[in-house]
């Protein structure tokens, strides 16, 4: 008699933190969406008593250290209304919560369940990526007829939860699950690094998968980060200089010159974003007679912000900065690390950047694999904003050495299996 197999529950809190960090759904543009999750997360690690006294002890001083970092700098160095101060606090509440949390439930299974639901979700997205190709129209009538809102007022965007589809934006890119495709292509990048971490950088139908489906995002900077990603792999597996590392290199900087796709579309880019920044007045007409904000690419948003706040910018302004920048020009910031910079400021990325470090360095051969790997992901949060998402946030709180999909692949045994949270607190 074949025994009922047991719901997943890991999968399940995996997808929900998944969906929240997409920034482009119903769930993750809806307050009462994160305000249950995070009750609901909390309660069931309280019921099965996952959380240690350990646990409790690093979240009561990272929030300690993080309200008396945010009211200081609100207090002494930032001239702005109390509601910027407020958007502060939320933010540790809604996104470091949710991502403390699903750290403390998953632990060693985190990346695992992290690259398994990605990969289902991004099956998912190539399904539908077909049918935008074949179809363009009927996806998108399919898609309003969900009418799922989201809050996005860009012209001609849908999302069905596991599907973003923007009509005449993205006709010919895929945006997965996430708001658009260089976001998604972040996202994918990720899950391809983790699941290099897990499999000691093999090549198998998964890292195939994800990378056909990075190439499908069509994002200059997510093919950057993928180019970076592959060569750190190489690195791995053949730590020592050879004619094939003086071969590469040299071959990578020769594409970037005389590849048009690459070299050609960031000068483009640069140069179109400088235009941009001495005719704002000009856009802000176009943009808000057709009811949008002036769409800032990556460079224009580094130097649109760097010009209004300045030395501000060490400590940060504030989680709400925009709201600032948008008492001049109604703006969409694109830029992630100059984004998170005026977030949290030079020392809020410094620190983001040495917890992330110290989660690398486990799975790596030295520190030049680290360099390619801080490299990843300034490159990928350089064309989007990713570093504030959870996602990220979890680089925070990742305490133990994770484990692959092996140990975890029969979820029947993964539930009859018993295991003292108490005993992670004293093995980290």
């Amino acid at each position: 008699m074949k025994r009922k197999r047991k719901i997943d529950v890991n999968y399940i809190i995996m997808l929900v933190f998944l969906l929240l960090s997409a920034n482009a759904n119903i769930l993750s543009s809806t307050m009462v969406a994160w305000g249950a999750a995070i009750v609901s997360l909390l309660g069931y690690a309280i019921t099965k008593k996952l959380i240690t006294r350990r646990d409790v002890n690093i979240i009561a001083i990272f929030s300690g250290v993080y309200l008396l970092f945010v009211s200081l700098r609100f207090l002494l160095v930032n001239d702005l209304e109390v509601d910027y101060l407020y958007s502060d606090y939320m933010f540790l509440f809604k996104y470091i919560l949710l991502t403390f949390i699903v750290c403390t439930i998953l632990r060693d299974k985190l990346l695992a369940y992290f690259v398994k639901v990605m990969v289902h979700l991004t099956i998912v997205s190539l399904v539908f990526f077909a049918l935008q190709l074949l179809s363009p129209a009927t996806m998108f009538k399919f898609f309003t007829t969900l009418n799922f809102p989201t809050g996005n007022t860009i012209p001609g965007y849908t999302n069905a939860l596991v599907f973003t589809y923007t009509q005449g934006f993205h006709d010919f890119s895929n945006s997965g699950f996430v708001w658009e495709p260089g976001a998604f292509g972040c996202f994918l990048v990720l899950t391809l690094m983790f699941h290099f971490f897990l499999n000691s950088f093999k090549y198998d139908k998964i890292t195939i998968l994800l990378i056909i489906a990075n190439i499908t995002t069509f994002s200059t900077t997510n093919y950057l980060g993928l180019l970076v990603l592959i060569f750190l792999s190489y690195r791995f597996r053949v730590p020592k200089i050879n004619i094939y590392v003086l071969i590469l290199v040299p071959s990578i900087i020769l594409a970037f010159i005389f590849i048009p796709f690459l070299a050609d579309k960031i000068v483009d880019t640069y140069q179109e974003d400088m235009r941009d920044l001495k005719h704002l007045k000009v856009l802000e007409k176009y943009y808000h007679h057709n009811r949008m904000e002036i769409p800032l690419n990556r460079f224009s948003s580094m130097w649109h912000i760097l010009d209004t706040f300045g030395n501000k910018l060490i400590l940060g302004v504030s989680n709400k900065y925009n709201e600032v920048l948008n008492k001049t020009y109604t703006v969409n910031i694109s830029n992630g690390v100059f984004d998170f910079i005026a977030k949290f400021g030079v020392v809020g990325l410094v620190y983001l950047l040495f917890k992330y470090i110290r989660f690398c360095k486990p799975y790596l051969r030295n520190w030049e694999n680290i360099v390619y790997c801080v490299a990843i992901l300034l490159v990928l949060s350089f064309g989007e904003p990713i570093l504030f998402l959870p996602i990220i946030m979890m680089f925070l709180f990742i305490r133990f050495k994770q484990k692959g999909f092996s140990r975890y692949k029969n979820n029947e045994e993964d539930e009859e299996e018993e295991e003292d949270p108490h005993a992670y607190a004293k093995s980290a």
